[in-house]
């Protein structure tokens, strides 16, 4: 093997441990920020319209930043800073952080008009009172501040993800959260208007904290339109989809809020399915996003550099160190998950009925957890290509199958569990027609013996390990919804108990991959 394949491939393990640590580093703060707010707010009204209103700013962020420029800025970045020049590379940033900020503030001055007509209509229902809509209203005016700071801090990653810096980028939603968890320790005093102007702080602090490792890059931003850059059409053009993509996996979530809103009690099931979402995303955040953070510059490179046999083997590597992580994960969000959320946020005003709602919710969501994450890696890698327009269609197909199903299973009788399940179910659909198409614009690409062997034992060896889990959980006190609990007395029985069957489970697991690679050989 050549020096330089193996100084590849340890820059790449390191890379992929900065993020993952990063990851991880940002789930542990998101989890402080998310105990401290369910203990002053936990499923009340207040929380609720929280919710509501980010998930509404949200998709400013995300669909113009978060993703589509992200994902439309770095191949064409990378193929400028290693074909021609830096100092054209970072024109090329100057132009899409102007463009940027000039469809960032038209689009915020839009939504901050028209909050008083879209928060009604997204989240009018009979469980959501007035005075509810008025504070989703007020709370999305004041968030529109975050989305430009936001922005400018998600160009600022893009960058450096791009020259393979990412430390600061690995450590700026920690920022973030930490900003939020500020403000949430102010509600004796502001209540929730403490935690909202958290949310503006820490998007500040998502933003300096970057700042220096640009200008070790060698940063020169100049705020220009761009007229002179073919490059730029090239991302406007691969944004385009993108944008549309985006819009499209965010509106699936705004979705299953809204029908939330239209259920008895809507405010509080709302706010249940808002942290049932936050535990799903915790081995999301820490397995697949970091993982397909740090593999989607790599692919890039080698689509520029014509290397498609190393594109699928990379492909395939990420994406089966994504299932074996996240099908453990799985079992354990649906056996383990409600005693989970119990130990993480059963105290304060979060109570037995924030409990349930949002451990009905959670059981659903985990189902998605799997095609969720594979996902992540197979969008990147469509993206890598250049080819937006495949994920996006699918993306939209994905929307409607989630509304759909979720408006059906409601007429049924259905409750927020049903909506999660909807939201499931979408998304299984969404991760094979992925990889069907994925596998007529590289051939081969599943032809992987290996891999799904694996697969099917991290498959097997979930399921077994789940149903331990879920029979075993009796044996401990308030391991269940519906079993009695006393904070703090009952807490450090459930915590031990919780540590020593996830524990014995992932222990169990490893046992299991190594006994399946010694028969393998």
């Amino acid at each position: 093997m050549q020096l330089s394949t193996v100084l590849h491939r340890l820059s790449a393990q390191r890379n992929s441990l900065i993020v993952m640590g990063g990851f991880i580093l940002s789930r542990i703060t998101g989890l402080i920020r998310d105990i401290v707010a369910s203990y002053y707010f936990g499923t009340s009204a207040e929380m609720a319209a929280y919710g509501a209103a980010i998930s509404t700013v949200d998709l400013l962020y995300l669909v113009i930043i978060g993703g589509a420029l992200g994902s439309s800025f770095i191949p064409v970045f990378i193929e400028l800073w290693e074909r021609e020049h830096p100092v054209r590379a970072w024109e090329l940033a100057g132009a899409v952080v102007t463009w940027a900020l000039i469809i960032l503030g038209v689009a915020s001055a839009i939504l901050f008009l028209a909050a008083p007509w879209l928060v009604p209509l997204l989240y009018g229902g009979e469980g959501v009172s007035s005075a509810t809509l008025d504070l989703i209203v007020a709370l999305t005016r004041l968030f529109l501040l975050s989305p430009l700071l936001l922005g400018l801090g998600g160009l600022a990653m893009a960058a450096l993800n791009a020259r393979d810096r990412f430390t600061m980028p690995a450590l700026a939603p920690s920022i973030y959260n930490l900003g939020i968890t500020a403000g949430a320790l102010c509600a004796p005093w502001l209540g929730i208007w403490g935690m909202a102007w958290g949310v503006v702080i820490g998007a500040l602090g998502y933003l300096c904290i970057q700042i220096p490792a640009l200008r070790d890059l060698g940063m020169h931003l100049r705020p220009h339109l761009g007229r002179h850059l073919p490059e730029l059409g090239r991302v406007a053009r691969a944004m385009g989809p993108r944008v549309i993509g985006q819009a499209a996996a965010h509106l699936s979530i705004v979705a299953t809020l809204a029908l939330a809103a239209r259920l008895p009690d809507g405010d509080a099931k709302l706010a249940g399915l808002r942290w049932a979402y936050q535990l799903m995303l915790l081995p999301y955040g820490v397995f697949a996003l970091s993982l397909s953070t740090v593999a989607f510059p790599r692919l890039a490179r080698l689509v520029a550099e014509g290397q498609l046999p190393e594109l699928m083997d990379d492909v395939r590597a990420t994406l089966g160190r994504i299932l074996w992580l996240t099908l453990p994960a799985t079992a354990a969000l649906i056996t383990l998950g409600p005693a989970l959320a119990r130990v993480l946020f059963e105290r304060g005003a979060f109570d037995a009925v924030s409990l349930q709602y949002t451990a009905a919710a959670l059981t659903g969501y985990a189902f998605a957890l799997p095609a969720f994450a594979a996902s992540e890696i197979m969008i990147r890698t469509f993206y890598a290509m250049q080819r937006t327009w495949p994920p996006v269609l699918i993306g939209l197909m994905q929307v409607a199958i989630n509304i759909t199903l979720g408006m059906v299973l409601l007429a049924r009788g259905g409750d927020i569990g049903s909506l999660a399940i909807a939201f499931s179910m979408a998304n299984s659909i969404e991760a094979l027609l992925l990889a069907m198409v994925l596998r007529r614009h590289l051939p081969g690409i599943w032809y992987a013996p290996d891999l799904w062997k694996r697969m099917i034992s991290a498959l097997f060896s979930s399921v077994v390990i789940g149903l331990g889990w879920w029979y075993m959980r009796e044996l401990i006190p308030g391991a269940t919804p519906f079993s009695a609990y006393r904070w703090p007395d009952d807490l450090p029985g459930l915590l031990i108990g919780l540590i020593g069957l996830g524990g014995g489970g992932a222990a169990l697991y490893v046992l299991f991959e190594g006994i399946r690679r010694r028969f393998a050989r």
